[in-house]
């Protein structure tokens, strides 16, 4: 069953002045519930443009957004839209509204007017959730990038969205701050069945989704699962890189090495070369 839909949708930003950018040309696309989606492309693709769509923070100018059968046009759905769908931004330091990290987690229960015992409950297992919650008196000017990003997903977490939406949400994160957000937000979505949709330009985060949809010019250029890394010269056409396991597989399969499977990661691709009986 479908949480998110865009139907036909267009959106083009400066549309009054002469430097007018079309960044989504007729997107159609539906995200179902406790789906995993990665959103690829490269920059000006119109991926963030998508998350932005998704939560009501913009409207098409063109086609239909709906989020639960709510229409993001209507202003008057806009609240119900953005308690079912969360969004976790690029730069952690700007969602960080408090000095004291449960303070910040609780910034949005409290803003819906949840009671104070429901808020600090949720307050606490959101930062358990995202192994933050030894850090719950703390400020967060000391933490890491990764642990500011991991706080942020438990501000979303707090008002239990249908759909968390990570808009870029590793890409100022070290490999390691990136490897731990990615494993909240894989066990959210394995584990607490959440809808995830990932824009990114890693593609080793995408391999994990559901599905991957990549992004060209405003348009869906091609989606499905990992089979889609075997076409790597379509994707470099575009400019996007696969993943390293992908390209050795892919090259290896030119050398007439048999790989029959879709491999993405170091992992899989030992396996099928030297399979242990």
């Amino acid at each position: 069953m479908s949480i998110i839909q865009l139907q036909d949708v267009y959106f083009t930003y400066n549309r009054a002045s002469d430097s007018e950018v079309r960044a989504v040309n007729g997107v159609t696309l539906s995200i179902n519930e406790g789906e995993f989606v990665a959103i690829v492309g490269h920059n000006g693709s119109g991926k963030s443009t998508l998350a932005k769509l998704m939560n009501g923070l913009i409207t098409p100018d063109k086609g239909k957004v709906t989020v639960a059968g709510l229409d993001t046009a209507n202003e008057k759905n806009l609240f119900d839209i953005r308690r079912n769908v969360g969004v976790v931004f690029q730069n952690p330091d700007n969602q960080m509204v408090a000095t004291i990290i449960e303070d910040d987690v609780a910034f949005g229960p409290e803003n819906i007017g949840m009671p104070s015992d429901q808020i600090r409950e949720r307050v606490y297992e959101s930062l358990k959730s995202v192994g933050m919650y030894d850090y719950r008196e703390g400020t967060p000017h000391r933490l890491s990038g990764g642990q500011k990003q991991r706080v942020a997903i438990a501000g979303v977490l707090a008002l239990r969205p249908r759909v968390m939406v990570l808009d870029e949400s590793t890409s100022m994160l070290d490999p390691r701050g990136r490897a731990d957000v990615m494993k909240v937000v894989n066990d959210l979505n394995k584990k607490e069945k959440m809808a995830v949709v990932m824009i990114t330009h890693f593609m080793e985060e995408a391999v994990t989704a559901d599905r991957i949809i990549v992004m060209n010019e405003g348009r869906i250029y091609m989606q499905g699962g990992k089979e889609i890394f075997k076409r790597q010269a379509e994707l470099e056409s575009i400019g996007l890189t696969v993943p390293l396991a992908s390209r050795v597989a892919n090259r290896l399969r030119e050398k007439g090495v048999v790989i029959d499977e879709d491999v993405t990661t170091y992992e899989e691709l030992v396996n099928k070369i030297c399979p242990l009986e």
